[in-house]
């Protein structure tokens, strides 16, 4: 197979979960902590970081460091990228997106940190949010 066959494959595949499609959506808005996205999505932080691995791995998003904290984001110059682009605009139509960025309103008006405690907690009891 042809290296730029199969690095579209790589990236289709990269968007072919429901997770990660959501995530793309949600970073759509702007850059969010790893606890927020879980938090926001409703997910095992687990669950969060599989899905940034893909979607990392794809080209998709970035991340940067804050102290204890990581960031994503999608990737800058996203609209530079047509595939990536033409997702985007089909992600966030999905009716996951306007009830995601309606809880990522909220999630976002809370300090990372009580954010990240909430998520952990809910982890370490075992208690998943789906």
């Amino acid at each position: 197979m042809p290296a730029e066959t199969k690095t579209l494959v790589e990236k289709l595949k990269a968007v072919s979960h429901p997770i990660r499609l959501r995530v793309l959506a949600l970073l759509h808005g702007g850059e969010m902590s790893v606890c927020q996205v879980a938090e926001t999505l409703q997910v095992p932080p687990s669950s969060v970081s599989e899905a940034l691995r893909e979607l990392r791995r794809a080209g998709f998003v970035s991340e940067r460091k804050e102290g204890r904290w990581v960031f994503v984001s999608v990737m800058p110059g996203f609209e530079g990228n047509p595939l990536l682009s033409a997702i985007l605009a089909e992600a966030v139509k999905l009716p996951e997106s306007e009830m995601d960025r309606m809880r990522a309103g909220m999630v976002q008006k809370q300090a990372v940190a009580v954010v990240c405690r909430k998520v952990q907690a809910a982890e370490e009891k075992g208690v998943s949010h789906v």
